[in-house]
C-alpha cells in the first residue's frame, strides 16, 4: 500500500512539474518579439559603449540581485565596481568603435532571456596607444517594470 501510494504521489508530483516547463513555452511570435527587443536595448547599450556614456549603459542594468560580473577574468559583485574600473581604465576623449560579428539571443520565457555575442573593437586612449581587442560576451536580461535589463553579464578580450 505505500508503494503503490509512493507512486502515485511520484506521478502527481511530475505531471505538476511537466506542466510548469510546459508553461514556459513561448510562440515563435513571443519569441520574436522578446529578441527584437532585448537586441533593441543591446544595441542602445553598445552606441553608449562607443560613445562611454556610463550613465545611459547604466540605465540598461539592473543589478538588484547582486549576480555580479566578469570581466578578463576578475569577479565584480557589484556592477558600480565594474564601472568604476572601466572610467579609470578609458577616459574622457577616449575613441571606441565596436563591431559585432555574431550575435544569439534565447528567449528561455517572457521575462528571461540570453544574448550571447562576439566581435571587435577599436580603442584610441587620449594620448595613448591605440589597440585591438576581439571581445565575447554573454549576458542574462530580465524583463522589468523599467523594461529589459541586464542581471548578470560575463566578458572576455584579446588583444
Amino acid at each position: 500500500m505505500k508503494t503503490t501510494l509512493a507512486i502515485i504521489l511520484a506521478g502527481v508530483l511530475l505531471l505538476g512539474l511537466h506542466n510548469q516547463v510546459k508553461a514556459q513555452e513561448l510562440t515563435r511570435q513571443q519569441k520574436s518579439t522578446i529578441e527584437q527587443q532585448v537586441d533593441s536595448v543591446f544595441l542602445t547599450m553598445v552606441k553608449a559603449a562607443e560613445d562611454l556614456d556610463y550613465g545611459k549603459i547604466s540605465t540598461g542594468v539592473d543589478d538588484r540581485y547582486n549576480a555580479g560580473s566578469i570581466v578578463n577574468g576578475i569577479y565584480y559583485a557589484k556592477y558600480d565596481s565594474l564601472v568604476s574600473v572601466l572610467k579609470g581604465n578609458l577616459r574622457v576623449g577616449t575613441k571606441q568603435g565596436i563591431e559585432i560579428k555574431n550575435k544569439k539571443i534565447t528567449a528561455l520565457s517572457e521575462r528571461i532571456s540570453l544574448l550571447t555575442t562576439s566581435g571587435d573593437a577599436d580603442v584610441e586612449p587620449t594620448g595613448g596607444q591605440s589597440f585591438h581587442v576581439s571581445f565575447f560576451w554573454s549576458f542574462v536580461y530580465e524583463k522589468t517594470d523599467n523594461g529589459w535589463k541586464v542581471i548578470q553579464s560575463h566578458q572576455s578580450g584579446v588583444r
